[in-house]
């Protein structure tokens, strides 16, 4: 769960930055992990029906955005559309190809009055319609799956949102063309939910959401590849989301107490566990460093100095989340220096340096500054102030706000994740130093 924070500060979510020392893990030599199951053969539809396709969702949903924007901001009356599935119904059967836009209609109209549980019921039945007269899987489909998505997101409802993840990356695997680009946007938008929401309750264990994403992101880099050009503008945020995944691995695997296949309870450490546990992590440490200095060697032009600032900041996070202080404080001064020599103000020097931050992902984009009203509270959270050393660890840390106030066993969690996270300091002319900060610590829920 994530949570914008206070102004100025960063924010971390529960279970997010549990990081301990990863050194003494990264020894010895590699193992390759059981791979997973691959997926099976895609079919390879040309791309003109994949067009036609995609415009016969378009015309799916066209009708009932118009009706909803009609409407305008009053509460939207869905009495038409449920006269049209009672004709519907009458004259042609329960499962007539027409009822699956009535009841996206519907749908849409709940939604938007904010009847969440009824909007997702329509969707559903439009689904089921859909699903019958124009067989499982089919493209047709993905409009009404982003839907459902979007929709149980709003309620935290994750198993369902990664059940029909899963399911939108399915028909994309049988219907598209491996090889196209409408693959390659269908596995980065998959890896990007399963890479996110890997410590979140889905009913999937973390270590088979963090594999399944590792190779989305290698079968869309494969095709990327495989044209022999390294222009495609996807083909950074592809190996900044590798990076990403394999350090959430390389932390769930270095800190979990639950067994990593099943996710569920351990009996047990024994030798071989460890010893798995450790090649994990250092495949885990080569694979990400490998995608991160990638990035750096494709923004090394002069048209990209920023970039390539940026991607050297990121490597540098990489090398000191797992204790390499000496590469990671030579990389930083690079960093800086180029973004310095580039052009950046002050200001935007600070915005990307002036202030530790929790290091939650790799981008070679330039860092915004938080609204001054996106100070919302969570249901349950712990605020608390600290300093972050040069090397990024955490000490002197001090609860400044709670939610709720006496709960122990929270504060307890917050102060231990704290002790245990790694931050990208902040840096200057002279390289890192040590500096304070406030964040807000979230919790799913108060129960914890």
């Amino acid at each position: 769960m994530l949570d914008p924070g206070i102004p100025g500060t960063g924010t971390i979510s529960h279970a997010a930055g549990r990081n301990r020392s990863l050194r003494a893990i990264c020894k010895g030599s590699v193992r390759r992990p059981p791979q997973m199951r691959k997926p099976e053969a895609t079919t390879a539809p040309m791309r003109q029906k994949y067009a036609l396709q995609t415009i016969a969702a378009v015309l799916l949903t066209s009708s009932a955005a118009t009706a909803r924007a009609e409407q305008g901001p009053s509460e939207i009356d869905v009495s038409p559309y449920e006269r049209n599935i009672a004709t519907i119904e009458r004259d042609g059967g329960a499962l007539d190809y027409r009822l699956s836009e009535q009841f996206l209609s519907v749908g849409l109209a709940y939604r938007a009055n904010g009847e969440t549980g009824e909007a997702i019921e329509a969707f559903q039945q439009a689904l089921h319609v859909n699903r019958i007269n124009k067989g499982l899987h089919h493209l047709v489909h993905i409009p009404i799956v982003d839907l459902l998505i979007e929709t149980y997101a709003t309620v935290g409802d994750w198993q369902a949102v990664d059940q029909h993840q899963r399911f939108r990356f399915w028909i994309h695997r049988r219907e598209v063309d491996a090889h196209s680009d409408e693959f390659v946007d269908a596995a980065m938008t998959f890896a990007a939910w399963e890479t996110r929401a890997h410590d979140l309750d889905t009913g999937v264990a973390t270590y088979r959401k963090l594999r399944d994403a590792i190779e989305a992101l290698d079968d869309a880099l494969g095709t990327i590849s495989d044209r022999g050009t390294e222009d495609d503008p996807r083909l950074v945020r592809i190996l900044n989301s590798q990076a990403q995944a394999h350090l959430n691995l390389a932390m769930y695997v270095g800190n979990t107490e639950e067994d990593i296949a099943t996710g569920g309870q351990r009996m047990g450490e024994d030798f071989g566990d460890i010893i798995e546990r450790r090649n994990l992590i250092i495949e885990s440490f080569i694979s990400g460093k490998q995608a991160l200095e990638r990035v750096v060697a494709l923004t090394n032009n002069p048209e990209q100095e920023i970039e390539h600032g940026l991607a050297l900041a990121n490597l540098a996070d990489w090398e000191l989340v797992f204790d390499r202080p000496q590469s990671s404080d030579e990389n930083y001064r690079d960093a800086y220096r180029m973004l310095k020599a580039a052009g950046l103000s002050e200001d935007e020097l600070a915005l990307e340096f002036g202030t530790p931050r929790a290091m939650k992902y790799f981008s070679v984009e330039r860092r915004s500054p938080i609204p001054e009203n996106d100070t919302a509270p969570a249901n349950a959270y712990v605020a608390a102030s600290f300093k972050v050393t040069k090397s990024g660890k955490v000490r002197s840390i001090e609860v400044t706000a709670a939610n709720p106030p006496d709960n122990t066993r929270m504060l307890r969690e917050a102060r231990a994740t704290l002790r245990n996270s790694r931050f990208r300091p902040s840096i200057g002319d002279d390289g890192p130093f040590e500096d304070a900060m406030t964040i807000r610590y979230v919790f799913p829920d108060v129960s914890i």
